[in-house]
């Protein structure tokens, strides 16, 4: 097996692992949860606010696109990590439209494994049904996601946690067939 093939495995083993990680999160504590991810997203789209002005910076002519667009881009990023860093609460209160964006990701993923169900099938592949199960666990979940945004309780975030790890589990299996198939 060449090695682009095992990194590929790899990143998607580290995102099942993630995806079980905020499952767990989200049962234990989903308001420390939201304001930890918050806050580290805000840090990484400030460090990546930084990188992009200083890397317009560095271009010579101001007149040039790149650098237009990186020093602009670099700038948004950096006003929006601050805003997550300093001001957590208020972004957390934006969350009911963020989460039916969430909803929306979630179907289209669904909707995307079903596809990738399909071409398995064509294939002949055996064992491809915890595809379909993954991608019926997405759709489930994002449905009720988006049609329930406004009910960010204990027992909405305790069934997302569940959904997440049950589909990183059908994720990791999927995963762990692919590799030996």
């Amino acid at each position: 097996m060449n090695s682009k093939k095992i990194l590929g495995y790899l990143t998607i083993f580290v995102f099942i692992f993630f995806e079980v990680y905020a499952g767990i999160r989200l049962l234990t504590n989903p308001v420390d949860f939201t304001s930890s991810v918050v806050y580290i997203f805000g840090i990484i789209m400030i460090i990546v606010g930084l990188i992009s002005v200083f890397r317009a910076l560095k271009i010579k002519s101001s007149s040039q696109l790149p650098y237009r667009l990186g020093l602009f881009g670099g700038i948004i990023d950096v006003i929006i990590g601050v805003v997550c860093v300093f001001f957590t609460q208020n972004v957390i209160a934006l969350f009911p439209v963020l989460i039916m964006i969430y909803g929306i990701v979630m179907i289209v993923a669904g909707i995307h494994k079903i596809r990738n169900y399909l071409a398995l099938k064509d294939f002949g592949i055996q064992r491809s049904w915890l595809v379909i199960v993954s991608a019926i666990l997405s759709i489930i979940l994002g449905i009720i996601v988006f049609f329930n945004p406004f009910t960010a309780t204990a027992t909405g975030w305790t069934v997302t946690g569940i959904f997440l790890i049950a589909e990183g589990v059908c994720d990791l299996f999927v995963l762990i067939f692919s590799f030996f198939l």
